[in-house]
């Protein structure tokens, strides 16, 4: 089970940075006394690594437009086409986004056709959607998974994002979604939407559809867990970005999370500093650590490289490149990273 409350209950700085961690980083000396980049790496590594990747988590205009100046999902798809990515899959905090994704694909397979006619090569990345169980859909609501998986191209159901209860108490806000009681009982709709999964992903053509927590409770993420083993059922649950403070997990719980089956993602935007996180403070150390201590432990099958870009100053391209190349320069090796990156997502997400 998550101690997660009780850790930000009694300690100053988050569940794993300290204030010894803190001063070191204000220290006025610290590009002179602690700075080390890592191993170095070229940019033609990073490229290499970069094609016939798949990024299962990111964002981008017009879904979630609330935020302006976010790149569109037209840009990051061409871009990724150009960067020879193998799939995307979209994620918008308001809905289903796997409907723009047909849309886009049909533009992005038309441009290959006349480039093809000029000899110009361009490969189309595949691109997925999914739907957010936010208010916006009525919360954890089975008609709504149940219209995003009758779309098509629906690889994702997350939980709620900004709606989730968690997120509303850690906001001083009551109310939110809740998917359990945090003790083993979840509700008649998260069973419901789990049973449509496990539903869905019974059949011939390898289709498959995942569950991803998002922004629910640690205790929340343990009873999804319990109950898809307790009944043995055929639904692969991702952890999403799980050093990213409000959903991390310490190294106890990613262990156990792992031995119940989970996926769980570490993202770019919550492991490495973009230029819109201002003075955001994150785990870097922590992270890639917590990478390490997992592939030495546990193996790398049940972990995820994604981005969590599209938000205003963190392009796709930019994330996804900077991350692999942090991953290399932190010694995780390129078959690690062709493990999380590739064959783990493919895994996943069944049929591409």
């Amino acid at each position: 089970m998550s101690s997660q409350y009780e850790d930000w209950n009694s300690k100053r700085f988050g569940r794993v940075i300290t204030e010894d961690e803190l001063s070191k980083r204000s220290d006025p000396m610290w590009p002179y006394k602690y700075f080390n980049p890592g191993t170095p790496v070229s940019k033609e590594k990073v490229n290499e690594l970069v094609k016939g990747g798949i990024d299962v988590h990111l964002h981008g205009a017009p879904s979630s437009g609330w935020l302006p100046g976010r790149p569109t999902l037209v840009e990051t798809a061409i871009r990724a086409s150009e960067m020879e990515m193998q799939a995307l899959v979209f994620k918008d905090l308001n809905g289903k986004v796997n409907n723009c994704a047909i849309i886009i694909q049909d533009m992005l397979d038309r441009m290959a056709q006349e480039r093809a006619k000029q000899g110009i090569a361009f490969h189309p990345v595949t691109l997925f959607g999914g739907i957010v169980l936010n208010y916006p859909v009525g919360g954890i609501n089975p008609a709504a998974v149940k219209s995003a998986l009758e779309y098509g191209r629906c690889k994702m159901v997350w939980l709620p994002s900004s709606d989730a209860a968690h997120q509303y108490r850690l906001g001083g806000r009551s109310g939110g979604i809740s998917v359990s009681d945090g003790k083993g009982n979840l509700t008649k709709e998260m069973r419901e939407v789990i049973d449509l999964l496990a539903a869905y992903n019974d059949n011939t053509e390898g289709e498959r559809v995942c569950l991803s927590c998002s922004h629910v409770s640690n205790a929340e993420k343990f009873d999804i867990l319990h109950y898809v083993r307790k009944h043995d059922l055929d639904v692969d649950v991702c952890i999403d970005h799980c050093t990213q403070e409000l959903t991390l997990v310490t190294p106890e719980e990613a262990k156990e999370m792992i031995d119940l089956g989970a996926y769980l993602e570490f993202a770019s935007a919550s492991c490495v500093p973009w230029p819109g996180m201002q003075d955001w403070v994150i785990a870097f150390q922590y992270s890639f650590d917590l990478i390490k201590e997992l592939i030495r432990e546990k193996g790398p099958d049940h972990l995820l490289i994604i981005s969590d870009a599209g938000q205003p100053g963190n392009e796709h391209e930019g994330s996804i490149k900077n991350f692999v190349k942090t991953l290399l320069s932190q010694g995780i090796s390129e078959e690690n990273i062709n493990k999380m990156f590739k064959e783990n997502p493919r895994r996943i997400l069944g049929k591409i």
